[in-house]
């Protein structure tokens, strides 16, 4: 006579659709952690983008008399050449020159931290007192106004979709 024992234990079709499931949840996981990642690191770019600009806005008050040597040096994409000149001493130098060297300053110490600065008149302004937009810029994102997707912002001053960068006007 056969006789039919109840069987005891877990299949081998139940444990793959268990580890199945389980794989599901830790790519979840996984996709989930390098949200937050990518997150943080924006986060840490504007952080840093704000802090320079504000430094950047406070130095070009400072140098009013001349603003157009402050703007001239901080477009330039050859940043670190300032001169060797440290205006002290019998080295005197001019507004224009303490402008473009503490320019050049703020434009290496940015590139350090990923960030291209861009100093541009605002949008829809003129008259005697130019109010400037200081722009930083990182990725692929360039500082400046412009019709094409790497420019942050177009010629009205409305920053384009998926631009890094941020637009602060300073007086």
């Amino acid at each position: 006579m056969i006789t039919f024992k109840n069987e005891q234990g877990i299949g081998l079709v139940e444990v793959m659709v268990a580890l199945f499931l389980l794989s599901i949840a830790v790519l979840g996981f996984s996709a989930l952690q390098m949200t937050a990642v990518r997150t943080t690191d924006e986060s840490l770019m504007r952080t840093r983008a704000l802090t320079i600009m504000r430094g950047g806005a406070e130095t070009m008050r400072g140098h009013a008399q001349a603003i157009n040597a402050f703007q001239a040096a901080l477009n330039t994409p050859n940043v670190g050449q300032a001169s060797s000149n440290d205006c002290i001493g019998a080295l005197s130098c001019t507004p224009d020159q303490i402008a473009a060297k503490d320019a050049a300053i703020l434009n290496q110490f940015a590139a350090n931290h990923g960030i291209r600065l861009g100093l541009h008149d605002c949008p829809g302004t003129s008259g005697e007192q130019l109010r400037k937009c200081m722009i930083a810029a990182w990725d692929d994102t360039q500082p400046s106004f412009g019709a094409d997707a790497p420019a942050c912002a177009n010629t009205s001053g409305v920053q384009h979709p998926n631009a890094n960068c941020f637009v602060m006007e300073a007086y």
